[in-house]
């Protein structure tokens, strides 16, 4: 009696497990910053969902906070990760080193500087061995766009390598403000205008080092995502649904970043309307940064023989 009651639970509990439907899901990872707006407009208007509804698709959408793009990268070659939001120069050197992603196509330009508050730096060519520089990791965009200023500057890209320190953007801006003066820090809005309201000012402007304008955050997959057409396409539209809100409805972005960044309406409006952060699907500044780094050995120059994109119109 005892054996076909155990016999019998065995056997409900094996068909309930059978009978459970797996959920699918689409995870989204980005990082810190204005420059991932696009992302919380899509996030909060439920853009991404409802064009996977429309394709009948019953798929739940996931998003992550990331530190970094080595958390991005790591999180994809798990795949814990199907769409990840970086700088182009991270992504370069995945890339190179074998990653299979590609880009899907940009989101955002913005300013990128490097601020002080040590009144005794008047360039970059100024600063001590005791400064140190705060960013998101080596080989970020940061990274690079000071080692593009220190090669026109100092006559060599490496020389501040020794004096980085990791740090994501939230906790760079806390030790900033509260720190002394040997702290800098490598950052993007609306970091970077909370740091220049406390006592700092801008030594390096990356559109300076640069020699121009880039796009600063491209979205990218890994080949199993884009050969998944209609979840690839589903996000391709939802996308471009995100730039058009964002272009027609300024009050309602507004009031979906306040929330998502914990400012004001008013701050964010002057952090957005001052043009040096933009919003758009184009990428730009692709081929200066693939020269540069190659020329200093951060990539290979196999690189320029691989595709990039995972389509042509995306360039």
């Amino acid at each position: 009696m005892v054996l076909t009651v155990i016999v019998a639970l065995v056997s409900s509990l094996f068909l309930s497990a059978c009978g459970k439907k797996e959920e699918k899901i689409v995870s989204i990872g980005e990082q810190f910053g204005l420059a991932y707006a696009p992302l919380e407009i899509m996030k909060s208007k439920g853009f991404l969902e409802d064009a996977l509804e429309k394709r009948g698709l019953d798929i739940k959408v996931q998003w992550k906070k990331l530190g970094n793009t080595s958390a991005i990268r790591e999180a994809m070659l798990s795949g814990d990760l199907d769409i990840g939001f970086t700088a182009i120069p991270p992504f370069l050197i995945g890339k190179d080193k074998g990653m299979d992603w590609r880009i899907i196509a940009g989101i955002s330009k913005t300013s990128v500087s490097l601020v002080t508050k040590d009144p005794s730096l008047d360039s970059i060519s100024d600063l001590k061995d005791s400064h140190r520089i705060m960013l998101p990791q080596p080989g970020s965009i940061q990274h690079i766009l000071l080692m593009m200023a220190a090669e026109k500057e100092v006559k060599s890209a490496s020389a501040f390598d020794g004096q980085l320190l990791s740090m994501a953007h939230p906790d760079g801006v806390t030790a900033f403000i509260s720190g002394n003066s040997d702290l800098l820090h490598f950052t993007t809005p609306p970091y970077l205008q909370e740091e220049l309201e406390n006592g700092g000012r801008i030594l390096l402007d990356g559109r300076e080092s640069f020699g121009g304008d880039f796009t600063f955050i491209v979205g990218i997959c890994q080949e199993r995502v884009f050969k998944d057409a209609e979840v690839y396409e589903s996000f391709k539209e939802a996308l471009v649904k995100t730039m058009e809100y964002m272009q027609s409805d300024t009050d309602g972005t507004l009031a979906v970043l306040s929330e998502a960044y914990e400012y004001e309406t008013g701050e964010l409006e002057n952090y957005l309307s001052d043009g040096t952060t933009t919003f758009g699907t184009g990428v730009e500044g692709l081929d200066t940064f693939v020269e540069f780094m190659e020329r200093n050995g951060l990539i290979s120059s196999e690189l320029k023989d691989k595709e990039l994109f995972w389509e042509q119109d995306a360039k």
